[in-house]
């Protein structure tokens, strides 16, 4: 079987005014902030969690990174452990999310994360990273495997 290590598809991400909520809810830590959230979800991410889970599958959290000038992902090139797939969004900023070969780390695909689109992510079985400057929004969505299937 073969899979997809991602979809990406276009997306108005500022009709669902992420950056004013992340802003109001984020809890910082020195020049660091972070936002984590599992049930009960806040009621300013309705609209959006409601599109996820019509589309995608159950949400198990949400999840905001701060991809600020001169932050380096500690993890590098990595395979989440995890039970669900990532979707994410980025409303402010731009990311670039990067397939790595598992054995040599060799980038085999990138694709680029802003305000006008949105991607579910198969993190669990393909390496990846992700470099920019940024809000990293992330659901960890529900879904059977066959989703990334090759179609």
């Amino acid at each position: 079987m073969s899979y997809n290590w991602c979809y990406t598809w276009d997306m108005d991400v500022d009709q669902y005014n992420l950056g004013a909520f992340i802003d109001a809810n984020k809890q910082t830590t020195g020049t660091k902030w972070a936002l984590y959230e599992t049930y009960p979800f806040s009621e300013e991410t309705e609209s959006l969690r409601r599109v996820i889970q019509d589309n995608i599958g159950d949400i198990n959290y949400m999840g905001v990174w701060d991809y600020h000038e001169g932050f380096v992902d500690d993890l590098g090139p990595h395979v989440d452990k995890a039970d669900d797939i990532a979707v994410f969004f980025c409303p402010r900023g731009e990311l670039t999310v990067t397939m790595h070969d598992k054995e040599t780390k060799e980038v085999l695909d990138t694709k680029v994360l802003n305000n006008t689109n949105a991607m579910s992510l198969y993190h669990t079985e393909f390496m990846h990273d992700i470099q920019g400057v940024g809000d990293l929004v992330v659901f960890g969505v529900n879904v059977d495997e066959n989703y990334f299937l090759h179609t």
